[in-house]
């Protein structure tokens, strides 16, 4: 029988991108007034790339003390995933933020359940950090048997830095912990999340893992390495065969409201908040998959990618209030999670990203520094349904920075990466009445975003290049 394209339905797209609204430049050239306090402001950190040592003195990055000031979070970011020069800033930002100002933990763009063996890992626990996290197949559990999925995992960088917080922790007084605040996989699959939640109900609540095993058995057809596997999946999936599995999950998240105190009992308070977190991220990821799934059948709903956002954002704050008093954290992820500022309310970004709602919680608490470049490579993602990934990551050269962008103030920084604050640009731009920028770049093309108003700073690489993973792709 011959698979339907999805190709053939009327609106639907093959590209994300295409569901971006085409806009040009604003601009001929970017102000020369702000070009110049660029250029005379930024203050210059060290070189990156293949030969940088990460491990030399951070001296170079003590403006970062008073951007940062008391925040209790900080917010490092990246304009595309796969970059080798921004792991190594962020493996550099997180050694000054530990070493010279105190934070406690380490948070990333990656999934809570998965997060917990990492940050085993990180406390001395057994086996190797390319186990869990480097690119490659993994073995995931669902519906009683094992499967392997490819998944992205995350590059060379990341677990540099992660094999660094394992040494440090081994001899601090205060280590430093783990938390993953993403669903599982990027939305790719529930299982991750439902295995956890099976065991835990088999002892508290077996009478509950009939929802469980039809949210696995559903789920389980369409899985993948991330969510645009079961997107692409969704779209030949029976409607019908869907809301099956949503009302399986609604039936066991009103399961674990109802029965709270029960489960409390029966299994304490530590599991019970656990297996909730996890149930909750299986909400969440079928309502992304749902939301993707839509704009990959040409009508997108941006609210609909907000569920992410918000299981993002409150992660991190229930854990902010678990933790004891002085926690402070370092968080990772992609600039359009964590912007401060809104979205528009049309087309495909959610319009409250993580980094928007943890603002309006935590007010100056949170401090969002952009990570960015110009020149050199980056790469390109292009959705792909015969893909295992449902994804082709590819290299692309640099777009050049557009006039009215956040990249185009960097013109006058070309040597070494750069870093300004955002608010004192955003000062002087108004005292002298000059256009602000409206754009920033996301892998290889331009979005709208008041970029002074999104992030406290912003650092821009004058020349970057793929993780090394890719690079022996």
């Amino acid at each position: 029988m011959t698979r339907p394209d999805h190709h053939d339905r009327p609106g639907a797209v093959s590209d994300l991108r295409a569901l971006q609204t085409p806009a040009g430049p604003t601009r001929t050239a970017a102000p020369a007034e702000l070009v110049e306090w660029v250029t005379r402001h930024a203050h210059r950190l060290a070189a990156l790339g293949p030969r940088a040592d990460l491990e030399a003195p951070l001296d170079d990055l003590e403006p970062l003390r008073a951007l940062v000031g008391d925040a209790r979070v900080v917010a490092l970011g990246e304009n595309s995933h796969q970059i080798r020069e921004f792991g190594q800033l962020r493996h550099r930002a997180l050694r000054f933020l530990v070493e010279r100002l105190g934070f406690t933990v380490y948070a990333m763009e990656y999934g809570a359940a998965e997060g917990r063996p990492v940050d085993a890992w990180i406390q001395g626990g057994p086996g190797d950090i390319d186990d869990l996290l480097a690119p490659g197949h993994r073995p995931v559990a669902g519906g009683g048997q094992e499967r392997r999925l490819r998944g992205l995992g995350q590059p060379v960088e990341c677990r540099d830095t992660l094999r660094w917080l394992r040494r440090h922790d081994a001899g601090a007084t205060h280590p430093v912990r783990f938390l993953g605040c993403d669903i599982p996989m990027a939305g790719g699959s529930l299982a991750p999340v439902l295995e956890p939640v099976a065991a835990y109900l088999d002892t508290v609540d077996p009478g509950a893992l009939r929802w469980l095993r039809t949210a696995l058995d559903i789920s389980g057809a369409v899985e993948g390495g991330t969510v645009m596997v079961p997107a692409f999946a969704r779209l030949d999936l029976d409607p019908a065969e869907q809301d099956r599995l949503t009302t399986a999950l609604a039936r066991l998240a009103g399961r674990f409201a109802d029965l709270r105190e029960t489960y409390v009992d029966r299994a304490g308070r530590a599991a019970y908040e656990t297996a909730l977190s996890d149930v909750r991220a299986a909400v969440t990821t079928d309502r992304a998959q749902r939301a993707m799934a839509e704009a990959l059948a040409g009508a997108p709903d941006s609210l609909g990618f907000v569920a992410r956002e918000r299981y993002l954002a409150d992660t991190l704050l229930e854990f902010l209030e678990r933790s004891r008093p002085g926690t402070r954290v370092v968080l990772v992820g992609h600039n359009a999670h964590i912007q401060r500022s809104a979205n528009q309310g049309e087309g495909p970004l959610a319009p409250a990203t993580m980094g928007h709602l943890l603002a309006r919680e935590l007010g100056a608490d949170y401090v969002p520094v952009a990570l960015t470049g110009n020149g050199g490579e980056t790469v390109e993602n292009v959705p792909d349904r015969d893909h295992p990934l449902g994804m082709r990551w590819g290299r692309a050269a640099t777009p050049e920075a557009v006039p009215d962008s956040v990249e185009a103030l960097f013109a006058g920084v070309t040597d070494r990466p750069a870093l300004v604050d955002a608010r004192a640009l955003r000062r002087h731009a108004r005292a002298l009445r000059c256009p602000e920028p409206v754009r920033t770049r996301l892998d290889t093309t331009f979005i709208e975003i008041p970029a002074l108003e999104a992030f406290d700073g912003v650092v821009c690489v004058p020349d970057t290049t793929v993780s090394a993973d890719m690079a022996e792709e």
